[in-house]
């Protein structure tokens, strides 16, 4: 293998494959990153953890073809810091590349290209366009509320379902924790090339990395085998394992109806609750909320650093006066999630009691929500 390339397209090209790369797995394989060199003018750069795969295809000057592996970070990290627009690389063996330029020189132990797992190829059937923005948002607004927990399989994953509403075809995706819920529903014609009705769920690492992809493109063509999802953006595409287990009857958690609907000043309430949480511990997380007629008291108690109280105006749109004030206890973190993550002056809170499950929503955006469990007080 012999080639020259643009340092800033070999920095690009490694740079998405740091997402992908298994640095902690018992596969040294699976911390480096696939280079092949092909005639004439291109280098195709692919990673993969067997769960979620990536490659890419970026311009050079080939002289002899090959193929061998290289451990990602540290070669990114060199390639970032050497100077110069140009590179040369040049392969000793079926394991060693020699990067040079001017009077720097630098050799990479590898391992050989025969020992890299094959990465997925893009599905027979026609790929659905999706515009980019539309798909991140939805991404970006339902991630947070991924369960994290190794033992949460199931939940480990945002579940995508199309649905057929009023107004057509959508895409709709869900996710949750088991202590809330975060449900955002948009338009997408497209949706009945993309057969997903019986839904699909996507790892949260698989997410994450398809909200890199998405930051980079204006549109991306979808993709769906049995098995996996798959990306196709210009010359890069992305590939994902579908989680196998199922995801809960997400509908059942949603109430039907609520008690008690207010409405406040979303970023008050932000800013209130996120003062408030500043004196919160790994113990003491609780924020306490006393809802009355015109006023919402935010109070917070921690033996361990001190307490706080702060008023802000509130509305009752809906519910019995005589009932209230009513007194309830959140995770402060969730709340601020989804309030940070939503747009508009105003946010509904909609409660039946202090030990039901809630809902908070724009008033501009109603097929965006958050379903919030309470915490005991």
């Amino acid at each position: 293998m012999k080639l020259t390339m643009e340092r800033e397209a070999l920095l690009k090209g490694v740079s998405r494959t740091l997402g992908v790369v298994d640095r902690r797995g018992t596969m040294p394989i699976l911390s480096h990153f696939l280079f092949t060199a092909q005639f004439p003018d291109q280098v195709a750069i692919a990673a993969t953890d067997l769960e979620v795969s990536f490659r890419g295809i970026w311009p050079a000057r080939v002289e002899e073809p090959g193929a061998l592996t290289l451990p990602a970070h540290q070669f990114h990290n060199l390639i970032k810091e050497l100077p110069g627009t140009e590179l040369e690389l040049a392969a000793t063996d079926t394991t060693r590349l020699v990067v040079s330029v001017g009077e720097s020189r630098y050799q990479f132990v590898g391992l050989p290209a025969e020992q890299f797992p094959p990465v997925p190829e893009i599905p027979d059937q026609p790929l659905v366009p999706v515009d980019s923005r539309l798909l991140r948002e939805m991404i970006d607004k339902t991630l947070f509320s991924v369960s994290t927990d190794d033992l949460q399989y199931h939940l480990s994953g945002i579940f995508w379902e199309r649905v057929d509403g009023p107004e057509g075809l959508s895409l709709r995706l869900v996710s949750t924790d088991g202590h809330r819920l975060t449900m955002i529903e948009r338009p997408l014609p497209q949706s009945e090339q993309f057969h997903i009705e019986e839904g699909i769920l996507i790892p949260r690492k698989g997410v994450a990395e398809i909200s890199r992809l998405l930051a980079e493109e204006e549109q991306v063509g979808l993709g769906l085998s049995k098995k996996s999802l798959a990306l196709k953006a210009d010359h890069k595409y992305l590939f994902i394992r579908l989680l196998e287990k199922k995801f809960p009857d997400y509908r059942r958690i949603i109430p039907e109806s609520f008690a008690y609907r207010f409405t406040l000043n979303r970023q008050m309430l932000h800013d209130v609750i996120r003062r408030i949480s500043l004196l919160s511990t790994e113990r003491f997380r609780g924020v306490i909320f006393h809802l009355g007629r015109h006023t919402l008291e935010a109070t917070f108690q921690n033996p361990e650093v001190g307490e706080g109280r702060e008023l802000m105006p509130l509305t009752l749109e809906q519910g019995d006066p005589a009932g209230l004030p009513l007194t309830i206890g959140f995770n402060a973190r969730y709340l601020l999630e989804p309030l940070s993550a939503m747009s508009g002056d105003t946010v509904i809170l909609e409660i039946n009691d202090k030990d039901r499950p809630c809902r908070l929503m724009s008033q501009d955006d109603p097929n965006y929500f958050g379903i919030i469990m309470p915490m005991s007080l």
